[in-house]
């Protein structure tokens, strides 16, 4: 027995136009919507940036620490030892490639982990890692970068700090950094040697990166435990550096 004929009935042009008005409509209101969200967060950043946290002025601050910029990013820079915290025991010089005992600085940041262990470079910045670190999606991690001197192409703020104020410093950056159970910071090994210098390491973080959740308002966090100026809220380096004539 022969199936019946299948008869194709076409979609009136009416209800094509129909739908693709709507979707038109939805297109539209989506990026207004967007649009002014964005203009609510680049508004809001700047103005909480401009309002001042102040911190206290101790006598007593010899410990000298700094704050670098690479691009967009800010790192702290601290001596590798003082009395109150010796940092190649917390983050082991020989997982650098290097392996360099002398260098007396060290910088530490965080971020989000696959930014850090996928993007060697700007241009290898892809959608799918932007979009992730955005929202807010990935793991964070902290890097360490060993040096010899203060880089004198990078933006730098120089700050004095008392033996208590960099106690809470030290106890701030130490309570971002994941543990295993002999309370060690996590070691990562990139499976990308691209994103490594001679002196830099990586280690795992809480807390997930986003717009709201920067490596700069990282930062700033850090100089509030720290009872050192910082703005209010800031997810750009801008506002840091402008809390400090810079």
């Amino acid at each position: 027995m022969e199936e019946p004929e299948k008869i194709e009935v076409p979609i009136p042009e009416s209800k094509i136009k129909l739908v693709t008005k709507r979707l038109w409509k939805f297109t539209k209101r989506f990026f207004m919507v967007f649009g002014i969200l964005l203009l609510v967060y680049f508004f809001s950043a700047y103005i909480l940036s401009r309002i001042t946290v102040e911190g206290k002025h101790e006598k007593n601050a010899t410990i000298e620490i700094w704050l670098m910029k690479s691009g967009v990013h800010t790192d702290f820079v601290v001596p590798v030892k003082t009395k109150i915290k010796d940092w190649s025991t917390e983050f082991p010089i020989k997982n650098t490639i290097a392996n360099d005992t002398t260098t007396p600085l060290v910088a530490i940041g965080w971020g989000d982990k696959n930014f850090y262990m996928n993007t060697p470079t700007w241009a290898d910045l892809t959608f799918k890692t932007a979009i992730s670190a955005m929202a807010g999606l990935g793991t964070s991690s902290i890097h360490v970068t060993y040096y010899y001197y203060i880089l004198p192409d990078r933006p730098v703020i120089s700050l004095k700090l008392s033996e208590n104020q960099y106690r809470n410093l030290v106890k701030y950056i130490e309570k971002s950094l994941y543990r295993n159970d002999k309370k060690q910071a996590i070691y990562i090994v990139p499976r990308m040697k691209s994103v490594m210098g001679q002196n830099d390491a990586y280690y795992e973080a809480r807390n997930n990166y986003s717009i709201f959740r920067t490596c700069n308002s990282w930062i700033n966090n850090g100089l509030k435990a720290a009872d050192k100026k910082a703005c209010l809220w800031t997810p750009f380096a801008g506002g840091i550096f402008y809390q400090y004539g810079k």
